[in-house]
């Protein structure tokens, strides 16, 4: 089972690091790395979470929504602490995924038996630990939204990639993970040394900048990830509609093709597969949007499928034998 957390390292910068101001420090010397495997966190497994204590009990928050807090009996006003949290998640930019959320709030020492390291907070799995009070200069709600971003992440979906190491579809595309990954600058699921460049990092992380930004901040702070994933508005765009709306399925389109030789530009707004079905058998060739032909990745019978890594959009070519000169139908699924 993997866990992603939040470690907390001494290393200093020349330049301004930590939370976002003013719920944090912002001149903090302290930045924030992730860890790779971590503790098996499963209640049922047994392990650390099992060690400690536990106030459980499910909230309703003030927006009427039901969430699951634990408390570890280490605090003692449990109870309006974990109706605190309930709140702050219900008041997050969340989606049907906030009723599967077991949240764990304990201290930090005990987070850090559960997570592993130096962690003020880590996730895995429907499974939320955080504490309840600051940590080196920085508070629990900012650690708290990067990995209600992970849980965003693990109830969407980007096929044919795991949104949860990709980021979810929308914002994946808008921010060029599938090129990236292709030229060897993204690295998904890289939680040790290039977890600068892992995509399921970043997206936690706009995610989080999104909900500062909904708070007021100009340009949050981005000590996590490579400046290279900073979310331009287009791609915090994409984090809403992920989180709104998500994408779920392909969409169809039905065209017809008629004549020997017939060309015709459909739009691929996001990156995944492209799924071509003739109904008769015929030559098919793709190009992208910039000239270059398309290989297929995937044959079954007339059916070839594609994989649209940054085209937005590919030209459909077929080229019929004599015998389906009348024309043709073509079903083109895109993502």
């Amino acid at each position: 089972m993997r866990r992603v957390a939040l470690l907390a390292s001494i290393a200093i910068l020349a330049f301004a690091v930590g939370r976002p101001a003013p719920r944090a420090h912002s001149a903090s010397p302290t930045v924030f790395s992730l860890a790779s495997r971590l503790p098996m966190l499963s209640r049922a497994a047994g392990g650390p979470l099992e060690d400690i204590r536990w106030m459980e009990r499910t909230y309703t928050a003030s927006t009427g929504e039901a969430v699951d807090v634990s408390v570890s009996l280490s605090y003692p006003a449990g109870e309006a602490i974990g109706q605190r949290w309930a709140d702050f998640f219900a008041s997050l930019p969340h989606g049907p995924e906030l009723q599967q959320l077991r949240a764990y709030v304990a201290s930090l020492l005990e987070v850090r038996a559960i997570c592993g390291g130096s962690a003020v907070g880590c996730y895995g799995e429907d499974q939320l630990i955080l504490t309840n009070e600051p940590a080196f200069g920085f508070s629990p709600e900012e650690v708290a939204r990067h990995e209600y971003g992970h849980h965003i992440a693990l109830h969407r979906s980007n096929a044919p990639w795991p949104a949860f190491d990709w980021g979810p579809k929308r914002w994946a595309t808008a921010a060029r993970v599938c090129p990236r990954v292709r030229w060897n600058s993204a690295y998904p699921g890289d939680e040790s040394l290039l977890y600068k460049l892992n995509p399921g990092e970043a997206f936690a992380e706009a995610y989080r900048v999104l909900v500062d930004t909904r708070l007021g901040e100009a340009r949050p702070a981005w000590p996590l990830v490579d400046p290279s994933f900073y979310p331009d508005q287009a791609a915090l765009d994409a984090v809403e509609r992920d989180v709104a709306s998500p994408w779920s399925t392909p969409t169809e389109h039905i065209l017809h093709a008629s004549g020997r030789v017939w060309a015709r530009r459909i739009a691929t707004p996001l990156d995944g597969t492209l799924t071509v079905y003739p109904t008769r058998r015929a030559a098919l060739a793709l190009t992208g949007d910039d000239g270059q032909a398309m290989r297929p990745t995937g044959r079954r019978g007339s059916t070839l499928t594609y994989q649209v890594c940054g085209q937005r959009s590919v030209t459909i070519r077929v080229t019929a034998p004599h015998s389906v000169d009348r024309g043709l139908d073509l079903a083109v699924l895109t993502p």
